[in-house]
């Protein structure tokens, strides 16, 4: 069985690379896929947060993201892993389709890993600079 260091890195870099297919691969059929808690009014106007259920919720999740969204440069900066748990930072600067406007955004990936799977995934970030980009502002 893959250790806990091996599976979120090969989620890593599957993910950062674009390569969904072999993401999915990494994560537990029943995962429990948690990015951001949707405020209304507040952070909402992203459409591709909330908790999700399964590879397939999980899978619509990132093609909504794809869809606005235009991923330029992702890459993992951090990676620490104890036992079950790993904690990856990302850093990120994409382009808003809608708008054109970039944002950079510097996130955690907490992954939880029992069986050789991803079975929980939570994400942290400040979203306002999206948000920003979303609303057609530049930084």
């Amino acid at each position: 069985m893959s250790s806990t260091r091996e599976i979120a890195t090969g989620w890593f870099d599957a993910l950062t690379s674009g390569d969904f297919e072999r993401a999915m691969g990494y994560l537990a059929d029943d995962v429990e896929w948690i990015n951001f808690t949707p405020v209304p009014g507040h952070n909402d106007a992203m459409p591709w947060i909330g908790t999700c259920h399964g590879k397939d919720q999980v899978l619509d999740s990132l093609m909504v993201f794809t869809g606005v969204v235009e991923v330029g440069h992702e890459e993992l900066v951090d990676l620490v892993v104890d036992g079950e748990q790993a904690m990856g930072v990302l850093y990120e600067k994409s382009t808003v389709k809608r708008t054109g406007q970039v944002f950079e955004i510097e996130f955690i990936q907490w992954l939880t890993v029992r069986g050789g799977k991803i079975v929980r995934w939570k994400s942290f970030t400040d979203p306002s600079s999206i948000l920003r980009a979303m609303k057609g502002k530049a930084i």
